[in-house]
């Protein structure tokens, strides 16, 4: 039986820090640190971006030496997988909803694969050059219609051909 949570009211003297502005901190930003903050989010935005793109460079060098034996293409997808799910992750963080979107169907249709056709082979590039797109235009947030048609054919695909 699941026990109720318990709300434990601040101490005083916490309670005082979090509001006394002479010592505790003060919750209006002056500019300057606002300026501050934006530029250290849009650097990262910029590493970030470098990160996924070496990602997607990776991912596609493993695809094409996986045609050479099984070995190599359990490498392959264990490398694929890991790179679409930092991708998932790291989509949303920077505003890049989409990479998120399908960096995940992506990571859904090879987390229990365990060998590539030609079929799943043109799948995973097509998801990949779909990440290449949206990085490249910069497509920030959830995009519009042409990108929901885009993530409803990959749910599609993922559907259809996961097992066969």
């Amino acid at each position: 039986m699941a026990k109720r949570a318990q709300i434990i009211p601040p101490r005083p003297d916490l309670r005082r820090k979090a509001v006394n502005s002479t010592r505790g901190f003060d919750l209006k930003l002056p500019p300057e640190m606002v300026e501050k903050l934006e530029q250290v989010v849009h650097k990262a935005r910029d590493t970030f971006t470098a990160d996924i793109a070496a990602r997607l460079v990776a991912m596609r060098t493993a695809l094409r030496e996986a045609d050479a034996g099984d070995e190599d293409q359990q490498r392959a997808l264990a490398l694929i997988y890991a790179n679409s799910l930092e991708i998932k992750g790291a989509g949303g963080t920077i505003g890049y909803d989409l990479l998120t979107a399908i960096g995940k169907s992506l990571n859904d249709f090879v987390i229990d694969m365990t060998e590539l056709d030609g079929r799943r082979i043109d799948i995973i590039d097509l998801h990949v050059d779909a990440l290449y797109v949206v990085l490249a235009n910069r497509i920030t947030g959830r995009g519009g219609p042409t990108e929901a048609a885009v993530l409803k054919a990959f749910s599609e695909v993922r559907r259809r051909f996961k097992e066969e």
